[in-house]
């Protein structure tokens, strides 16, 4: 098989694991596809290198993939959660990075995927990793799920508007989230009208 078809049934399948996980998740179909996306137009605009970009479009799409092992009743409740579920919810990115760390990419992706709830200032998780400690193509994940996630309906809430996601990363600029990333994004989206590919998947 030549090396593009190699890639595109690469691409598709890893597609195919992704979306398994956002089948048990109402309101949230779509999520890891669109922080990949977001995530590798944030990257681009950065002009990192196309291993990165790479690295990124691939981490993006399963970064949430270790949902498939927190009970569905937690992700679909439509109440607040409890701190004991929150804590159940705060073990998907090592679930996730466990499932995909034997794959061989050329890339660190389950470390990115591990990273990706990680915050500068050392009040993320799992690890609670800071600063420089953060792999940058996790710190760009980071930005890009926040942005997503409230731009999109969850069981408990409607859809939030984009001022409303831009004012929460501006105000975490710094402290949560990498500057740069930030300055990035909201250009991604202000300057340049950025709207999401429905194309985008099987491109390689």
């Amino acid at each position: 098989m030549p090396h593009d078809e190699i890639t595109l049934a690469l691409y598709q399948s890893l597609a195919t694991l992704a979306d398994i996980i956002t089948l048990r998740e109402a309101g949230a179909m779509d999520h890891q596809r669109n922080v990949s996306q977001i995530s590798r137009a944030i990257a681009q605009i950065m002009r990192m290198d196309e291993d990165a970009i790479e690295a990124i479009r691939i981490a993006g799409t399963l970064h949430d993939v270790g949902f498939i092992l927190i009970p569905s009743g937690i992700l679909t409740k439509p109440d607040e959660l409890t701190d004991q579920e929150r804590a159940v919810i705060r073990q998907h990115p090592i679930h996730s990075a466990e499932i995909i760390k034997n794959i061989e990419f050329p890339w660190p992706v389950a470390e990115i995927v591990l990273q990706h709830h990680e915050r500068l200032d050392g009040s993320g998780y799992p690890q609670g990793l800071k600063g420089d400690e953060i792999l940058l193509e996790a710190k760009i994940i980071a930005v890009a799920d926040v942005v997503e996630s409230m731009l999109s309906p969850r069981p408990w809430r409607n859809a939030l508007p984009l001022e409303a996601a831009l004012a929460e990363i501006e105000g975490g600029s710094g402290t949560k989230y990498d500057p740069l990333v930030v300055e990035t994004a909201i250009e991604l989206y202000t300057k340049q009208k950025y709207r999401l590919d429905p194309e985008y998947y099987g491109r390689g």
